[in-house]
């Protein structure tokens, strides 16, 4: 069972219902340190692991003589990396094997594109789906439902002087010439970084922003850390998708507003989020085809 775009209480709704239903004696609620399932049963034994600790020799050996088919695993915002192969995930992989009774609860279907979700379909049944790419029609062959999220984005577009489009260039050249054998990600990185400082007169006490660190020591500040359930105008982007994201999922923003100075590395943070937010609906008119709405 894979379910996509559900708060907790609908997800808690679901394990109560699915325990009744098949006899469950345990659960084992795999979950992801920031996205911890509050689930409580006073019927069954109910057992919490963080997600990154279940390839510790501590659980592993003990999980597997202890999981069968009447064990429930849930995994709880376990899409941690788009690596099919990567090493939690072979051992979570090993953990299925033992029990048909899985729940795989994702707030997004994937992190950057439709191919990963071919790792929550992993966790339904490995062995099935190995070594296949994405197609639509799989999810009409497992028991999945998807709750769908409509995303905005909008820009206030600010205006910035010729002095500092100079600056700007005159960075970007020395950040170009200086890389060496470093990471070339980094250049947009610290680009984006200064962009950000341009916005910081068009911070209005009234708002909450957001922004990759604290160097602006604004209370209407804050970081992507710090998020909660709350709307945010957006100053600058994290580098990493999965940040962005779970930025999202923590705050439940639908309606995300950008400040935009115009620079080209802004450009290239809002129009790659842009182009995300497209395939995310894609996929979510697609799944509408073979799957109804989560109830």
């Amino acid at each position: 069972m894979i379910r996509i775009g559900l708060d907790d209480d609908v997800k808690q709704n679901i394990i109560t219902d699915y325990i009744y239903k098949n006899k469950i004696k345990k659960v084992f609620i795999f979950y992801y340190k920031d996205f911890p399932l509050n689930y409580t049963n006073d019927n069954v034994a109910i057992e919490h692991i963080e997600y990154s600790d279940i390839i510790m020799y501590k659980f592993f050996y003990r999980l597997l003589e202890e999981i069968d088919n009447y064990v429930l695993l849930v995994f709880n915002e376990c899409l941690r990396t788009q690596n099919r192969s990567e090493l939690t995930y072979n051992c979570a992989h090993h953990y299925c094997n033992q029990t048909q009774h899985k729940i795989i609860f994702e707030y997004f279907p994937f992190i950057e594109d439709s191919q990963d979700f071919m790792i929550l379909l992993d966790f339904q049944n490995k062995y099935k789906y190995k070594g296949k790419s994405f197609k639509y029609e799989f999810l009409a062959e497992e028991d999945i439902a998807v709750e769908p999220k409509q995303f905005t984005i909008q820009t206030i577009d600010i205006k910035i002087s010729q002095n500092d489009i100079e600056k700007y260039e005159k960075l970007k050249n020395s950040l170009f010439d200086n890389l060496g054998e470093s990471d070339p990600d980094t250049i947009p990185r610290n680009l984006h970084i200064w962009a950000g400082n341009l916005k910081k007169s068009y911070i209005k006490p009234e708002f909450m922003y957001i922004a990759r660190n604290k160097r602006f020591k604004l209370p209407n500040v804050i970081t992507y850390r710090e998020a909660v359930k709350h709307d945010y105008i957006i100053i600058d982007m994290p580098h990493r998708r999965i940040d962005f994201n779970d930025f999202l999922k923590k705050t439940r923003m639908c309606n995300m507003v950008f400040i935009n100075s115009g620079l080209k590395v802004d450009l290239y943070y809002v129009n790659d989020l842009k182009e995300w937010v497209e395939r995310l609906g894609e996929f979510y008119d697609k799944a509408s085809i073979y799957q109804q709405k989560c109830a």
